[in-house]
């Protein structure tokens, strides 16, 4: 590999490419991956939608179906009326099909997610197990 002037800069950028994730929907989403993953937690998903292969499913911003743990980030948006009822919704149908579902908002990100963090800690090592996948028989998706 030839030298480049500004090997930093492309050392710096292949790192941060290796970061990226298609299907996060805003900034402070992806604020709150990148402190999972630097806290040591697994990879959620993202947009994880309830059914699978139901485009008209709900979705989680993150998650771990096979924890059946949702996380939304309800930024300011999410304070209007009709945003507040379709997120309202949202989570009755993760909850009503056994999810739990976290709520993280501009108070979590204040903070680098940090409490928030704890919070998905706990809520793991207590969620719903998928026996299936945890012995292999089943994709973690």
């Amino acid at each position: 590999m030839g030298h480049h002037p500004n090997l930093q800069g492309v050392v710096r950028a292949r790192a941060a490419l290796d970061l990226m994730r298609v299907g996060a929907d805003s900034a402070p989403e992806s604020l709150l991956r990148l402190a999972m993953a630097d806290a040591g937690l697994p990879e959620p998903g993202l947009q994880l939608a309830l059914r699978i292969g139901d485009g008209m499913s709900p979705t989680a911003d993150l998650g771990y179906r096979h924890r059946r743990l949702a996380i939304q980030y309800d930024g300011g948006h999410h304070l209007l009326d009709a945003q507040s009822l379709s997120d309202r919704r949202r989570d009755k149908a993760f909850e009503a099909a056994g999810w739990t579902v976290l709520i993280l908002d501009k108070d979590d990100l204040a903070d680098d997610f940090q409490a928030a963090i704890g919070k998905i800690k706990r809520t793991l090592r207590t969620a719903w197990r998928d026996h299936s996948q945890l012995s292999g028989f089943a994709d973690a998706g």
